[in-house]
Protein backbone atom coordinates (compact mmCIF):
# COMPACT_ATOMS: atom_id res chain seq x y z
CA UNK A 1 0.00 0.00 0.00
CA UNK A 2 1.34 3.64 -1.06
CA UNK A 3 1.13 6.76 0.88
CA UNK A 4 1.56 9.93 -0.51
CA UNK A 5 4.43 11.66 0.57
CA UNK A 6 3.16 14.95 3.03
CA UNK A 7 3.64 18.49 2.15
CA UNK A 8 5.33 21.24 4.36
CA UNK A 9 2.28 24.11 4.01
CA UNK A 10 4.72 26.25 5.26
CA UNK A 11 7.69 25.28 2.56
CA UNK A 12 5.07 25.40 0.36
CA UNK A 13 4.23 28.58 1.10
CA UNK A 14 7.55 29.83 0.83
CA UNK A 15 8.56 28.18 -2.25
CA UNK A 16 5.18 29.50 -4.02
CA UNK A 17 6.33 33.31 -2.74
CA UNK A 18 9.86 33.10 -3.52
CA UNK A 19 8.50 32.10 -7.17
CA UNK A 20 6.13 34.77 -7.29
CA UNK A 21 8.59 37.25 -6.22
CA UNK A 22 11.33 36.13 -8.89
CA UNK A 23 8.80 36.59 -11.58
CA UNK A 24 7.78 39.65 -10.79
CA UNK A 25 11.38 41.27 -10.37
CA UNK A 26 12.00 39.97 -13.42
CA UNK A 27 9.46 41.70 -14.70
CA UNK A 28 10.50 45.44 -13.17
CA UNK A 29 13.82 44.33 -14.49
CA UNK A 30 12.47 44.33 -18.02
CA UNK A 31 9.83 47.60 -17.66
CA UNK A 32 13.27 49.90 -16.04
CA UNK A 33 15.24 48.11 -19.38
CA UNK A 34 12.87 49.10 -21.91
CA UNK A 35 12.28 52.69 -19.65
CA UNK A 36 15.97 53.75 -19.68
CA UNK A 37 15.98 53.38 -23.49
CA UNK A 38 13.68 55.28 -24.19
CA UNK A 39 14.49 57.89 -21.50
CA UNK A 40 10.96 58.13 -20.19
CA UNK A 41 11.06 56.59 -16.84
CA UNK A 42 7.50 57.15 -16.07
CA UNK A 43 6.73 54.95 -18.72
CA UNK A 44 6.35 51.90 -16.67
CA UNK A 45 3.65 49.99 -18.54
CA UNK A 46 5.67 49.21 -21.81
CA UNK A 47 7.17 45.69 -22.41
CA UNK A 48 10.75 45.16 -23.06
CA UNK A 49 13.63 43.60 -23.67
CA UNK A 50 15.19 40.80 -21.30
CA UNK A 51 18.61 40.55 -21.22
CA UNK A 52 19.11 44.82 -20.63
CA UNK A 53 16.32 44.13 -17.48
CA UNK A 54 18.83 42.03 -15.70
CA UNK A 55 21.79 43.75 -15.93
CA UNK A 56 19.62 47.06 -14.95
CA UNK A 57 18.68 44.92 -12.04
CA UNK A 58 21.65 44.21 -11.06
CA UNK A 59 23.42 47.75 -10.99
CA UNK A 60 20.40 49.68 -9.08
CA UNK A 61 18.46 47.33 -7.22
CA UNK A 62 15.34 48.71 -5.74
CA UNK A 63 13.07 47.71 -2.73
CA UNK A 64 10.40 45.49 -4.06
CA UNK A 65 6.22 46.40 -3.91
CA UNK A 66 3.84 44.27 -2.18
CA UNK A 67 2.25 41.57 -4.31
CA UNK A 68 -0.82 43.83 -4.28
CA UNK A 69 0.15 47.44 -5.66
CA UNK A 70 -2.29 50.07 -4.54
CA UNK A 71 -4.31 51.79 -7.81
CA UNK A 72 -2.26 53.14 -10.25
CA UNK A 73 -3.58 57.01 -9.13
CA UNK A 74 -1.96 56.97 -5.59
CA UNK A 75 1.13 55.77 -7.14
CA UNK A 76 0.90 58.75 -9.42
CA UNK A 77 0.32 61.43 -7.07
CA UNK A 78 3.37 60.49 -4.61
CA UNK A 79 6.05 59.40 -7.38
CA UNK A 80 9.03 61.81 -6.41
CA UNK A 81 7.62 63.24 -3.02
CA UNK A 82 10.12 63.43 -0.99
CA UNK A 83 8.16 62.64 3.08
CA UNK A 84 7.95 64.58 5.79
CA UNK A 85 9.07 62.90 9.33
CA UNK A 86 5.37 63.34 10.09
CA UNK A 87 3.98 60.95 7.18
CA UNK A 88 6.06 58.18 8.53
CA UNK A 89 4.45 56.96 11.88
CA UNK A 90 5.13 54.22 14.38
CA UNK A 91 6.06 51.15 12.67
CA UNK A 92 7.38 52.82 9.54
CA UNK A 93 6.16 54.60 6.72
CA UNK A 94 2.96 53.07 4.14
CA UNK A 95 4.21 55.47 1.45
CA UNK A 96 7.70 53.69 1.51
CA UNK A 97 6.31 50.25 1.59
CA UNK A 98 4.77 50.93 -2.02
CA UNK A 99 7.23 52.07 -3.90
CA UNK A 100 6.15 50.85 -7.28
CA UNK A 101 8.39 52.46 -9.78
CA UNK A 102 11.23 53.97 -8.97
CA UNK A 103 9.07 57.38 -6.46
CA UNK A 104 11.18 56.46 -3.94
CA UNK A 105 13.27 58.78 -1.69
CA UNK A 106 16.45 57.71 0.17
CA UNK A 107 14.53 58.35 3.39
CA UNK A 108 12.34 55.55 2.19
CA UNK A 109 14.85 53.16 1.49
CA UNK A 110 16.53 53.38 4.70
CA UNK A 111 13.94 52.23 7.12
CA UNK A 112 13.37 48.83 5.40
CA UNK A 113 16.84 48.27 5.08
CA UNK A 114 17.93 49.12 8.73
CA UNK A 115 15.24 46.30 9.89
CA UNK A 116 16.21 44.02 7.73
CA UNK A 117 19.76 43.77 8.11
CA UNK A 118 19.55 43.90 11.95
CA UNK A 119 20.63 45.83 15.32
CA UNK A 120 23.67 47.75 15.61
CA UNK A 121 23.97 46.19 18.96
CA UNK A 122 22.60 42.68 19.57
CA UNK A 123 22.87 43.00 23.01
CA UNK A 124 20.54 45.98 22.92
CA UNK A 125 20.99 49.14 25.34
CA UNK A 126 19.46 48.32 28.82
CA UNK A 127 17.01 50.08 30.94
CA UNK A 128 16.68 49.32 34.38
CA UNK A 129 14.12 50.98 36.96
CA UNK A 130 16.31 50.21 40.04
CA UNK A 131 18.68 52.85 38.42
CA UNK A 132 15.86 55.26 40.21
CA UNK A 133 16.75 54.05 43.68
CA UNK A 134 18.75 55.95 46.24
CA UNK A 135 20.87 55.48 49.48
CA UNK A 136 20.45 57.36 52.39
CA UNK A 137 23.44 59.95 51.04
CA UNK A 138 20.75 60.54 47.88
CA UNK A 139 23.15 59.18 45.40
CA UNK A 140 21.56 56.08 42.31
CA UNK A 141 22.29 52.64 43.19
CA UNK A 142 23.26 51.52 40.09
CA UNK A 143 22.37 47.89 39.93
CA UNK A 144 23.38 45.95 37.05
CA UNK A 145 21.37 43.81 34.54
CA UNK A 146 21.63 40.45 36.35
CA UNK A 147 19.74 41.18 38.78
CA UNK A 148 16.30 40.06 38.53
CA UNK A 149 12.92 42.31 38.98
CA UNK A 150 9.93 42.25 40.99
CA UNK A 151 8.19 44.55 39.42
CA UNK A 152 6.97 43.26 35.83
CA UNK A 153 6.23 46.18 32.93
CA UNK A 154 2.76 46.39 32.13
CA UNK A 155 2.34 48.84 29.77
CA UNK A 156 4.42 50.88 27.03
CA UNK A 157 4.06 54.09 25.14
CA UNK A 158 6.14 55.91 22.95
CA UNK A 159 6.13 59.98 22.40
CA UNK A 160 5.29 61.98 19.36
CA UNK A 161 8.45 63.03 18.70
CA UNK A 162 9.84 59.44 19.18
CA UNK A 163 12.93 60.40 21.57
CA UNK A 164 11.14 59.16 25.14
CA UNK A 165 9.45 55.96 25.99
CA UNK A 166 7.49 55.44 29.33
CA UNK A 167 6.75 52.19 31.07
CA UNK A 168 4.35 51.23 33.38
CA UNK A 169 5.11 48.89 36.10
CA UNK A 170 3.67 46.93 39.23
CA UNK A 171 5.01 48.82 41.33
CA UNK A 172 2.56 51.66 40.90
CA UNK A 173 5.34 54.08 39.18
CA UNK A 174 5.69 54.82 35.78
CA UNK A 175 9.64 54.94 34.33
CA UNK A 176 10.46 57.44 31.09
CA UNK A 177 13.65 56.60 29.34
CA UNK A 178 15.53 58.06 26.36
CA UNK A 179 14.96 55.92 22.92
CA UNK A 180 18.11 56.91 21.52
CA UNK A 181 20.71 55.61 24.68
CA UNK A 182 18.31 53.83 27.19
CA UNK A 183 19.43 56.67 29.85
CA UNK A 184 16.53 56.97 32.32
CA UNK A 185 14.67 60.20 32.92
CA UNK A 186 12.00 60.41 35.30
CA UNK A 187 10.47 57.97 38.28
CA UNK A 188 6.83 59.06 37.64
CA UNK A 189 6.02 58.36 41.96
CA UNK A 190 5.95 60.09 44.90
CA UNK A 191 4.34 60.03 48.15
CA UNK A 192 2.15 62.81 47.40
CA UNK A 193 1.72 61.91 43.33
CA UNK A 194 1.09 58.65 41.87
CA UNK A 195 -0.71 55.29 41.77
CA UNK A 196 -2.17 53.27 44.97
CA UNK A 197 -1.76 50.11 42.65
CA UNK A 198 -0.54 48.76 39.61
CA UNK A 199 -0.25 51.10 36.44
CA UNK A 200 -2.13 49.46 33.83
CA UNK A 201 -2.20 51.94 30.86
CA UNK A 202 -0.09 54.84 29.56
CA UNK A 203 -0.07 57.02 26.72
CA UNK A 204 1.17 60.05 25.56
CA UNK A 205 -0.68 63.82 24.47
CA UNK A 206 0.23 65.29 21.37
CA UNK A 207 2.11 67.79 23.73
CA UNK A 208 4.05 65.11 25.22
CA UNK A 209 2.28 64.90 28.62
CA UNK A 210 1.82 61.59 30.29
CA UNK A 211 -1.42 60.02 30.80
CA UNK A 212 -1.07 56.89 33.12
CA UNK A 213 -4.41 55.03 34.36
CA UNK A 214 -4.01 52.42 37.45
CA UNK A 215 -5.84 49.61 39.19
CA UNK A 216 -6.99 52.09 41.85
CA UNK A 217 -9.44 53.80 39.20
CA UNK A 218 -7.61 56.92 38.95
CA UNK A 219 -5.92 58.47 35.86
CA UNK A 220 -2.57 60.72 37.04
CA UNK A 221 -2.03 63.61 34.15
CA UNK A 222 1.88 64.37 34.44
CA UNK A 223 3.47 67.66 33.88
CA UNK A 224 6.15 68.24 31.01
CA UNK A 225 9.59 67.04 33.05
CA UNK A 226 8.59 66.89 36.29
CA UNK A 227 7.31 64.44 38.90
CA UNK A 228 4.09 66.25 39.72
CA UNK A 229 0.49 65.31 38.54
CA UNK A 230 -3.63 65.76 38.62
CA UNK A 231 -5.33 63.56 39.64
CA UNK A 232 -8.28 62.55 37.39
CA UNK A 233 -11.12 60.17 38.58
CA UNK A 234 -14.12 59.50 36.34
CA UNK A 235 -15.53 56.99 38.71
CA UNK A 236 -15.14 54.29 36.27
CA UNK A 237 -13.82 51.61 37.90
CA UNK A 238 -9.78 49.99 36.73
CA UNK A 239 -8.80 51.63 34.10
CA UNK A 240 -7.57 49.16 31.32
CA UNK A 241 -6.51 51.07 28.01
CA UNK A 242 -5.51 54.39 27.36
CA UNK A 243 -5.62 55.91 24.14
CA UNK A 244 -4.46 59.51 22.92
CA UNK A 245 -7.11 60.76 20.31
CA UNK A 246 -5.81 63.24 18.22
CA UNK A 247 -2.49 64.87 16.93
CA UNK A 248 -3.30 68.08 17.42
CA UNK A 249 -5.18 68.40 20.61
CA UNK A 250 -4.26 66.77 24.14
CA UNK A 251 -7.59 64.51 24.04
CA UNK A 252 -7.12 61.09 25.39
CA UNK A 253 -9.84 57.94 26.23
CA UNK A 254 -9.80 55.96 29.00
CA UNK A 255 -11.24 52.45 29.16
CA UNK A 256 -13.08 50.92 32.46
CA UNK A 257 -13.70 48.05 34.49
CA UNK A 258 -17.43 49.51 34.85
CA UNK A 259 -18.03 49.38 31.01
CA UNK A 260 -17.60 52.73 30.38
CA UNK A 261 -15.08 55.46 28.23
CA UNK A 262 -14.38 58.68 29.24
CA UNK A 263 -13.07 61.29 27.09
CA UNK A 264 -10.66 63.67 28.62
CA UNK A 265 -10.36 67.02 27.40
CA UNK A 266 -6.98 68.47 28.31
CA UNK A 267 -6.76 71.38 26.90
CA UNK A 268 -7.22 74.01 30.07
CA UNK A 269 -6.00 73.40 33.31
CA UNK A 270 -8.96 72.10 34.79
CA UNK A 271 -9.61 68.68 32.97
CA UNK A 272 -13.01 68.02 31.67
CA UNK A 273 -14.27 64.69 31.74
CA UNK A 274 -16.79 63.55 29.68
CA UNK A 275 -18.34 59.83 30.23
CA UNK A 276 -20.24 57.84 27.60
CA UNK A 277 -22.25 54.67 28.67
CA UNK A 278 -24.22 52.40 27.22
CA UNK A 279 -27.42 53.50 28.37
CA UNK A 280 -29.74 50.02 27.64
CA UNK A 281 -27.69 48.55 30.44
CA UNK A 282 -24.32 48.69 31.92
CA UNK A 283 -21.60 46.92 30.00
CA UNK A 284 -19.10 44.32 31.40
CA UNK A 285 -15.49 45.44 32.15
CA UNK A 286 -13.75 46.57 28.96
CA UNK A 287 -10.46 44.98 28.19
CA UNK A 288 -9.36 46.38 25.29
CA UNK A 289 -10.32 49.46 23.16
CA UNK A 290 -9.21 51.58 20.05
CA UNK A 291 -10.44 54.48 17.37
CA UNK A 292 -10.08 55.17 13.75
CA UNK A 293 -9.38 58.88 12.72
CA UNK A 294 -13.15 59.67 12.43
CA UNK A 295 -13.17 58.89 16.31
CA UNK A 296 -15.19 55.81 15.74
CA UNK A 297 -14.39 53.56 18.39
CA UNK A 298 -14.64 49.97 19.14
CA UNK A 299 -14.40 47.96 22.42
CA UNK A 300 -13.91 44.33 23.89
CA UNK A 301 -15.13 43.00 27.30
CA UNK A 302 -13.97 40.08 29.05
CA UNK A 303 -16.42 37.89 28.30
CA UNK A 304 -16.54 38.90 24.30
CA UNK A 305 -18.79 41.75 24.12
CA UNK A 306 -18.17 44.22 21.23
CA UNK A 307 -19.56 47.74 21.68
CA UNK A 308 -19.36 50.40 18.89
CA UNK A 309 -18.39 54.31 20.21
CA UNK A 310 -19.18 57.38 18.76
CA UNK A 311 -16.73 59.85 20.85
CA UNK A 312 -17.80 62.88 18.91
CA UNK A 313 -21.35 63.10 19.93
CA UNK A 314 -20.80 60.52 22.78
CA UNK A 315 -22.94 57.77 22.46
CA UNK A 316 -22.32 54.21 22.42
CA UNK A 317 -24.32 53.23 18.99
CA UNK A 318 -24.04 49.71 19.13
CA UNK A 319 -23.57 46.53 21.21
CA UNK A 320 -23.44 42.73 20.14
CA UNK A 321 -22.49 39.11 21.20
CA UNK A 322 -22.15 36.09 19.95
CA UNK A 323 -18.83 35.95 18.03
CA UNK A 324 -15.64 35.69 20.67
CA UNK A 325 -16.62 33.47 23.61
CA UNK A 326 -13.87 34.90 25.76
CA UNK A 327 -11.88 38.13 27.22
CA UNK A 328 -11.17 40.31 23.77
CA UNK A 329 -7.23 41.18 24.36
CA UNK A 330 -7.27 43.61 20.95
CA UNK A 331 -8.93 46.02 18.76
CA UNK A 332 -7.07 47.33 15.81
CA UNK A 333 -8.59 49.63 13.33
CA UNK A 334 -8.03 49.06 9.73
CA UNK A 335 -5.44 51.23 8.40
CA UNK A 336 -7.34 51.82 5.00
CA UNK A 337 -10.93 51.30 5.22
CA UNK A 338 -12.11 53.58 8.07
CA UNK A 339 -15.24 51.18 9.11
CA UNK A 340 -13.25 48.36 9.53
CA UNK A 341 -12.10 46.65 12.57
CA UNK A 342 -10.58 43.76 13.97
CA UNK A 343 -10.97 42.40 17.25
CA UNK A 344 -7.94 39.17 18.93
CA UNK A 345 -9.81 37.09 21.49
CA UNK A 346 -8.29 34.16 24.09
CA UNK A 347 -10.84 31.90 22.75
CA UNK A 348 -8.44 32.02 19.65
CA UNK A 349 -10.53 33.72 17.37
CA UNK A 350 -9.97 37.28 14.76
CA UNK A 351 -12.91 38.56 13.80
CA UNK A 352 -13.37 41.49 11.12
CA UNK A 353 -16.21 44.20 11.71
CA UNK A 354 -18.04 46.10 9.37
CA UNK A 355 -19.72 49.02 11.14
CA UNK A 356 -21.68 50.47 8.42
CA UNK A 357 -23.54 46.98 8.99
CA UNK A 358 -25.55 45.52 12.14
CA UNK A 359 -23.53 44.57 14.64
CA UNK A 360 -26.30 41.64 15.64
CA UNK A 361 -28.90 40.26 14.06
CA UNK A 362 -32.62 39.50 15.27
CA UNK A 363 -31.38 36.00 15.61
CA UNK A 364 -29.24 36.54 18.96
CA UNK A 365 -25.42 35.91 19.37
CA UNK A 366 -24.80 36.23 15.09
CA UNK A 367 -23.04 38.47 14.21
CA UNK A 368 -24.07 40.33 10.96
CA UNK A 369 -21.56 41.91 8.34
CA UNK A 370 -18.55 40.28 9.80
CA UNK A 371 -16.09 37.28 9.60
CA UNK A 372 -13.82 35.24 12.09
CA UNK A 373 -11.22 32.94 11.76
CA UNK A 374 -9.31 30.72 14.43
CA UNK A 375 -5.52 30.85 12.64
CA UNK A 376 -4.44 28.69 16.16
CA UNK A 377 -4.98 25.53 17.05
CA UNK A 378 -3.00 24.59 20.16
CA UNK A 379 -3.09 20.19 19.52
CA UNK A 380 -1.91 19.96 23.17
CA UNK A 381 -4.91 21.02 24.66
CA UNK A 382 -7.06 20.43 21.39
CA UNK A 383 -8.84 23.82 21.52
CA UNK A 384 -7.88 27.19 20.15
CA UNK A 385 -4.79 28.71 21.37
CA UNK A 386 -5.49 32.44 22.55
CA UNK A 387 -4.54 35.21 20.27
CA UNK A 388 -1.93 37.34 21.87
CA UNK A 389 -0.77 40.31 19.37
CA UNK A 390 -2.55 42.22 16.18
CA UNK A 391 -1.02 44.58 13.81
CA UNK A 392 -2.02 45.92 10.72
CA UNK A 393 0.67 45.73 8.42
CA UNK A 394 0.62 48.69 6.35
CA UNK A 395 -0.74 47.21 2.96
CA UNK A 396 -4.03 46.60 1.35
CA UNK A 397 -4.35 42.95 2.64
CA UNK A 398 -2.36 41.42 5.24
CA UNK A 399 -2.68 41.71 9.21
CA UNK A 400 0.06 39.64 11.63
CA UNK A 401 -1.11 37.92 14.45
CA UNK A 402 0.73 36.02 17.24
CA UNK A 403 -0.34 32.90 19.37
CA UNK A 404 1.61 30.04 19.34
CA UNK A 405 3.36 30.87 16.30
CA UNK A 406 3.33 34.20 14.25
CA UNK A 407 0.76 33.79 10.96
CA UNK A 408 -0.06 36.35 8.00
CA UNK A 409 -3.96 36.82 7.64
CA UNK A 410 -5.15 37.72 4.23
CA UNK A 411 -7.94 40.51 4.48
CA UNK A 412 -8.82 39.48 0.56
CA UNK A 413 -9.96 35.84 1.83
CA UNK A 414 -12.26 36.22 4.84
CA UNK A 415 -9.10 36.38 6.84
CA UNK A 416 -7.52 32.99 5.82
CA UNK A 417 -3.94 31.81 7.14
CA UNK A 418 -1.93 33.15 4.02
CA UNK A 419 1.30 31.79 5.80
CA UNK A 420 2.92 30.99 9.44
CA UNK A 421 6.22 32.52 10.72
CA UNK A 422 8.26 29.97 12.56
CA UNK A 423 11.11 30.65 14.87
CA UNK A 424 9.70 30.68 18.41
CA UNK A 425 9.94 28.02 20.66
CA UNK A 426 7.20 28.75 23.26
CA UNK A 427 4.22 31.20 22.74
CA UNK A 428 3.76 34.58 21.30
CA UNK A 429 3.39 37.47 23.93
CA UNK A 430 3.53 40.25 22.12
CA UNK A 431 3.58 41.72 18.09
CA UNK A 432 4.77 45.04 16.37
CA UNK A 433 5.58 45.64 13.22
CA UNK A 434 8.38 48.09 11.59
CA UNK A 435 9.95 49.00 7.94
CA UNK A 436 6.74 50.36 6.66
CA UNK A 437 5.37 46.71 7.71
CA UNK A 438 8.19 44.61 5.87
CA UNK A 439 9.43 43.29 9.10
CA UNK A 440 7.48 42.28 12.10
CA UNK A 441 8.46 41.65 15.50
CA UNK A 442 7.03 38.98 17.82
CA UNK A 443 8.31 38.77 21.56
CA UNK A 444 7.60 35.06 23.12
CA UNK A 445 6.93 33.97 26.37
CA UNK A 446 10.48 32.71 26.69
CA UNK A 447 11.73 36.02 26.07
CA UNK A 448 13.45 35.73 22.72
CA UNK A 449 12.43 38.09 19.96
CA UNK A 450 12.36 36.69 16.35
CA UNK A 451 12.64 39.25 13.15
CA UNK A 452 10.36 37.81 10.23
CA UNK A 453 10.70 39.20 6.91
CA UNK A 454 6.79 39.81 5.73
CA UNK A 455 8.01 39.92 1.99
CA UNK A 456 10.30 36.61 2.22
CA UNK A 457 8.16 34.60 4.49
CA UNK A 458 11.13 33.30 6.65
CA UNK A 459 12.76 34.69 10.04
CA UNK A 460 16.04 36.50 9.37
CA UNK A 461 17.14 37.29 13.01
CA UNK A 462 16.67 36.56 16.58
CA UNK A 463 17.53 38.45 19.99
CA UNK A 464 17.54 37.23 23.39
CA UNK A 465 15.70 40.22 24.86
CA UNK A 466 14.25 39.37 28.66
CA UNK A 467 14.77 36.77 31.08
CA UNK A 468 10.96 36.34 31.53
CA UNK A 469 8.01 37.16 28.79
CA UNK A 470 8.44 39.74 26.27
CA UNK A 471 5.69 41.09 27.08
CA UNK A 472 5.33 44.60 25.66
CA UNK A 473 7.35 45.97 22.35
CA UNK A 474 6.90 49.39 20.59
CA UNK A 475 9.09 50.27 17.25
CA UNK A 476 9.86 54.13 15.95
CA UNK A 477 11.46 54.53 12.75
CA UNK A 478 14.41 53.35 13.89
CA UNK A 479 14.45 51.32 17.70
CA UNK A 480 12.75 48.65 18.86
CA UNK A 481 11.85 48.88 22.56
CA UNK A 482 11.03 45.63 24.36
CA UNK A 483 9.97 44.99 28.47
CA UNK A 484 8.33 42.17 30.22
CA UNK A 485 7.90 40.61 32.93
CA UNK A 486 11.45 40.84 34.48
CA UNK A 487 10.93 44.46 34.54
CA UNK A 488 14.10 45.53 32.30
CA UNK A 489 13.43 47.56 29.07
CA UNK A 490 16.37 46.92 25.86
CA UNK A 491 16.63 49.07 23.51
CA UNK A 492 17.87 48.02 20.07
CA UNK A 493 19.36 50.27 17.49
CA UNK A 494 19.08 50.04 13.71
CA UNK A 495 20.12 53.28 12.61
Amino acid sequence: MSHRPRIDPSQYARDKAEKIERARLKREAIKRARAAQMGETSEEGKDGGGEEGKSDHHSSPVPPPPSTPPPQHIIEKHKGNTPTNKSRSLGGSSQGHFGGGGGHSRSDIAPLTQFLRGPLHPEGLEFDPASFEKRKDGSRIQKGSSEDSDRPSTCIAVNPTQSECVVGSADHASYTFSTRNASPLRRLYSRTAGHSDWVSACTYLCDNRILTGGMDGKVCLWRRGGSDCTDLFGEQGSVSVLKSLSDDTPLAASAGYDGSIIVWNCQSVSVIPTKITNKRKQLPPLTAFNHNSSLLALSGSNNGLVSLWDLNSGVCTRAAAGKHLSQIQHCLPDTFDPSTFYTAAVDGKVGLWDTRGPLGSATGNEIGATLSTTPFTDNVRAGAAPISGLCDVDDYTLLVSGGTEVALLDKRKNLAVASTLRGHNSPIASLCVGGGGRVSFSGAVDGMVVAHDLRRIEPIYGMGANKKSSAFMATTEDRLIVTGDDGHALVYDFD
